[in-house]
């Protein structure tokens, strides 16, 4: 019979500890990811209420707010409202950053109807100019190489 190595034990002890440390942390990571989870789906419930403290700083800024905008103040506003605003106040920037493309397109242009149409068809005259030039000069180049 052989007899065990001490040296032999000593490892086996220590990846048993190791182990067990591991299985430790890896129970505490699904304990946090538990937590986690509850959280979350709390979060994304409807029933989420802000902290007291957060709520009367929120009343005191909406009650300036409605100071400002002439008394109209909204305080019952829930979070499916407010994703509801949110969304049209995006579908409106993006209404708003549209036209203000083609408010662009009138750059340089006299504020007066008249003028502005006028300083349209003189741009397109000179247009109608320059494409035929750039013709004749392809036109050029052309018979230049024959």
């Amino acid at each position: 019979m052989t007899t065990p190595n001490i040296k032999t034990k000593q490892f086996i002890s220590e990846d048993d500890q190791q182990l067990q440390r591991i299985e430790t942390l890896h129970q505490q990571l699904k304990a946090e990811q538990a937590r986690a989870q509850e959280l979350l789906a709390k979060l994304k419930s409807e029933d989420v209420q802000p902290p007291k403290s957060l709520l009367k700083e929120y009343h005191k800024q909406a009650h300036r707010f409605g100071k400002e905008n002439g008394g109209k103040k909204r305080m019952d506003i829930g979070m499916s409202e407010m994703k509801a605003e949110e969304r049209e106040i995006r579908e409106l920037e993006a209404r708003v950053s549209g036209l203000e493309g083609k408010v662009r397109g009138f750059e340089g242009l006299p504020p007066d109807r008249e003028l502005a149409l006028t300083e349209v068809e003189n741009m397109r005259k000179e247009l109608v100019v320059l494409a035929r030039r750039r013709d004749e000069m392809f036109d050029g180049l052309v018979d230049e190489n024959r």
